[in-house]
């Protein structure tokens, strides 16, 4: 597996690690709600956990959607309109998917 070398830094890109960011943050506040939550049921408490759950569930499914909406805002401010038209065409496919997605 070839790593990156943390003495190159340049190597990596500042919008590279503003979306890895975000991606982990929310990668780990979906985790906590679903392990709070599971845990809450575990323990006989559902009147609450199943909203945990729900909670968790749906930032975990709003992660990648966020993590294409700060695409497009770097994009638009590097005045790369190229990836910006890109982020906006992905934007949409998702919401025609979600749209769709929901079992009318």
């Amino acid at each position: 597996m070839v790593g990156i070398d943390p003495e190159d830094k340049a190597a990596v890109h500042p919008i590279e690690l503003v979306l890895a960011r975000l991606l982990r943050l929310g990668s780990m506040v979906a985790a906590a709600l679903l392990a709070v939550g599971i845990a809450l049921m575990v323990f006989g408490h559902t009147g609450f956990a199943p909203r945990l759950i729900t909670v968790g569930l749906l930032v975990l499914l709003g992660t990648p959607v966020m993590r294409v909406v700060a695409a497009a805002i770097i994009f638009v401010k590097e005045r790369d309109w190229h990836f910006a038209l890109f982020s906006l065409v992905v934007l949409c496919a998702l919401a025609v998917g979600i749209y769709f997605g929901k079992g009318m």
